[in-house]
């Protein structure tokens, strides 16, 4: 798992008249990210879905959320919690098992492991007590039990530790964990209600950049501010940003990604920018005027399955290149499987709304695999991409021999 994640998930949607698409995502995740996930399960405000928790950092956390949780709130719940201290997330632990020991270790709602986040500063931690004896001493010892705080040393030799730390968890009903003891004095808070991150509102940007203060090499010279920048951008909005950070011009900053429209190209903007200390910032903001172009022409999810298909290594350039060419394609999104490209073909070529038994004693798969081959279809996680006239994503590529280089405007 990625550092700085809690889960990895599996997205999976209902449909029992056709494919399930599913995906998988890690939380936290950016809004871009989320809304990528969405799409490549091909689920929708009102389909019927499921987050499971495949892993978590929290080893003892997925029994206990339900796979009938929303997305977006899982990813809230993941944001909280990776962003608490070590002994906050030994607080959270010891609140989860209170709650377990009360329901029989039912799913707990996750409104309430978030409000749990936000009630820490009502637990405390004997990380010396593992077991009731141990419990019972740690009491005594920090004359926690005022009936034995005159007790003589010889007598308290004697006390039976184990009965005295059983009746204290008892009574404050708190519970052992591995890391000890840990007890709760006070309500969980209310700071979180359901529903509150059901959806998310769509990002005012096409790439959103992390603009710092460079170090060159010298500590001194840097400083902690960050601000965040919005794109695409014009020069006022950037030297705004370069201004926040105490820098005096753009080649003074550092720039990373931390969310773009179309997720797979944000660890390369990152890598670009990093490389060629901000030079390509011109040819970034570039593409995300495109990538917004793209967003309001409906072409955005073609885009992303040319990006899918395309190499590993694809550049900034071809990804630019990229974005002029999305009527070469059409996205099929319903076509999920080779099985299902197939019935759409015989529908077509019969002129039928069905198939009319063919599915019956056909190999769809084998059909479907034999078309997509024969024209060049593409199998993506947003579905079929389908060639109009006959170029692959390779070929566009390497058909585009223009420069790209892009200066700031």
């Amino acid at each position: 798992m990625d550092k700085g994640k809690i889960f990895e998930v599996e997205l999976s949607r209902w449909n029992p008249l056709g494919a399930n698409p599913s995906t998988e995502i890690a939380l936290p995740a950016t809004p871009y990210e989320l809304a990528d996930a969405l799409e490549k399960a091909r689920i929708t405000e009102d389909t019927v879905y499921s987050a499971e928790v495949l892993s978590c950092k929290l080893d003892y956390l997925p029994q206990f959320i339900d796979p009938d949780t929303n997305l977006h709130e899982l990813n809230h719940l993941a944001q909280r919690l990776s962003s608490l201290s070590a002994w906050e997330l030994d607080c959270f632990e010891g609140m989860v098992m209170m709650d377990a020991v009360q329901t029989q270790y039912a799913p707990v709602p996750v409104e309430r492991l978030i409000n749990m986040t936000h009630s820490t500063k009502h637990c405390q931690i004997a990380y010396e007590a593992h077991d009731d004896p141990s419990l019972g001493k740690f009491y005594a010892d920090n004359d926690f039990v005022p009936a034995l705080e005159k007790v003589s040393d010889e007598v308290y030799e004697y006390l039976d530790f184990a009965k005295i730390g059983r009746e204290m968890r008892e009574g404050e009903g708190g519970v052992f964990t591995p890391h000890g003891y840990v007890v709760q004095n006070g309500e969980i808070a209310s700071e979180y209600h359901s529903g509150d991150t059901r959806t998310l509102d769509k990002p005012d940007y096409a790439v959103l950049l992390q603009v710092t203060k460079r170090h060159f090499n010298d500590p001194a010279y840097g400083n902690d501010t960050a601000v965040f920048l919005k794109l695409p951008a014009g020069d006022a909005a950037l030297l705004q940003a370069v201004d926040a950070v105490g820098a005096a011009s753009p080649e003074e900053c550092a720039f990373s990604a931390e969310d773009c429209i179309a997720p797979s190209l944000t660890e390369k903007i990152s890598d670009a920018l990093y490389a060629s200390e901000s030079d390509c910032y011109g040819l970034v903001n570039e593409l995300a005027e495109q990538l917004r172009q793209l967003e309001t022409d409906n072409h955005l999810l073609t885009y992303k399955a040319m990006l899918a298909e395309a190499p590993g290594d694809i550049s900034l350039e071809e990804a630019l290149a990229l974005a002029s060419m999305t009527e070469e394609f059409e996205l099929l999104t319903d076509t999920a499987s080779p099985a299902e490209y197939a019935k759409v073909e015989i529908r077509r070529m019969l002129s039928l709304a069905g198939d009319n038994g063919l599915s019956l004693f056909c190999n769809l798969d084998n059909y479907g695999r034999y078309l997509l081959e024969q024209r060049g279809v593409a199998e993506t996680s947003y579905g079929m991409l389908e060639p109009q006239n006959g170029m692959t994503v390779d070929q566009c590529l390497n058909r585009s021999g223009q420069s790209l280089g892009m200066e700031m405007k």
